[in-house]
């Protein structure tokens, strides 16, 4: 049997999570990993990612779940990540995705399917100002180029923001893309693969009212098909994702003008859905199982 360490986080938003526990949102996700689990000769073991207890374990492998910490201390992720690999232990996805992955820049790579995006070193009156007019946009979403969960951002229409409206922008680099109406009514698709087999979608409905689609207790979640072309869009940008990636999560937008566009690839700790699809777990599980060889 081989010991996986399921990489969590200490805590997350003030709660703390004892050793062993994991978010409410991931229970059902790791006891359906763990039922897949020994008919595949694998075992699944909570730790903390920065559990100094981690490099001594003798685990075979570790993936990277409920870390949703991560992104407050990046470079300690990584460098924890880092010093782990250089141990021996191998660890998905690696230290090299997370890098890639971490900051929102890799949408330049993705082609015509990623999302339009003005990228500014500092989210003020004149940056904002000109990223309207380079979308032509009537209104916008401003996002931090490192970050999750939809802190530091807001949403600007054009001709009735002011400076002050950025209090709650990005302090750092940002990220400036049109708001793309649509997420209020159809919401967002996120598709999933597993060692680059395609497995389950979920669109993901904002509750009325509110045009963000990731609210725990708010956002409704369906586990839904994806339109043919929403999947052709989200394969292309697969296409110039790293090769290597045990999983990943792509999320997709309807734009205005009936093309879906991908909004972000998620190869670091997407939460998976596997309540919703919990065939997924076996085939996840299967993806760890060949990897490993």
């Amino acid at each position: 049997m081989r010991r996986i360490a399921y990489l969590s986080s200490r805590s997350f938003k003030g709660v703390t999570f004892a050793p062993g526990e994991v978010h409410p949102l991931e229970g059902k996700g790791l006891e359906l990993m763990r039922e897949a689990g020994p008919d595949l000769g694998l075992s699944f073991d909570v730790i903390h990612w920065d559990d100094p207890e981690l490099r001594s374990a003798r685990f075979d492998a570790a993936i990277i779940r409920s870390c949703w910490d991560y992104h407050e201390r990046a470079a300690e992720f990584v460098a924890t990540l880092e010093a782990k690999e250089r141990d021996g232990l191998p660890i998905f996805n690696s230290s090299a995705v997370v890098k890639w992955n971490a900051r929102k820049t890799y949408l330049r790579q993705l082609g015509p399917s990623a999302i339009e995006t003005v990228w500014v070193d500092k989210a003020d009156a004149r940056t904002i100002a000109q990223a309207f007019d380079t979308l032509d946009a009537a209104e916008i979403v401003v996002k931090p180029q490192v970050g999750a969960g939809s802190v530091d951002t807001v949403r600007l229409k054009r001709n009735s923001w002011s400076e002050a409206d950025l209090i709650g922008a990005p302090r750092d680099a940002a990220m400036v893309q049109p708001f793309l109406r649509s997420i209020e009514t159809e919401g967002e698709r996120s598709l999933f693969w597993f060692g680059g087999q395609y497995s389950h979608a979920v669109r993901k409905v904002p509750k009325d009212g509110d045009w963000r689609a990731n609210i725990p207790n708010e956002t409704r979640f369906l586990a839904e098909a994806p339109p043919p072309a929403a999947m052709q869009a989200a394969e292309a940008a697969r296409a110039h994702a790293p090769k290597d990636l045990l999983y990943v999560r792509i999320d997709l937008v309807l734009g205005d003008d009936g093309g879906w566009r991908v909004i972000e690839i998620e190869a670091i700790e997407p939460y998976l859905f596997l309540d919703l699809a919990p065939e997924g777990a076996r085939l996840f599980a299967g993806a760890i199982a060949r990897v490993l060889g």
